[in-house]
């Protein structure tokens, strides 16, 4: 397969990514989001859980609250 077969198999997925602002690397976020969003449902507050993602994924908090965000935006269908 080439890599102009992949797009246009996926042509649909990626212009609704591209169209909420994901990224193709956003899938490495989603076992952190998912952490994220575990630890919230447990009660704990938001910024405390940025602060332990930034720590354990050596990264900043802003960016664990960008991710976050984007990948809570809801999708067309």
């Amino acid at each position: 397969m080439t890599a102009i077969e992949l797009l246009r198999i996926c042509d649909k997925i990626l212009k609704s990514m591209s169209e909420i602002g994901l990224r193709i690397s956003d899938y490495r976020h989603v076992q952190m989001y998912d952490e994220y969003v575990e630890m919230v449902r447990e009660g704990h507050k938001k910024e405390y859980v940025r602060t332990i993602l930034a720590e354990k994924y050596g990264t900043s908090e802003s960016s664990i609250k960008r991710v976050i965000r984007r990948l809570s935006r809801r999708v067309k269908s």
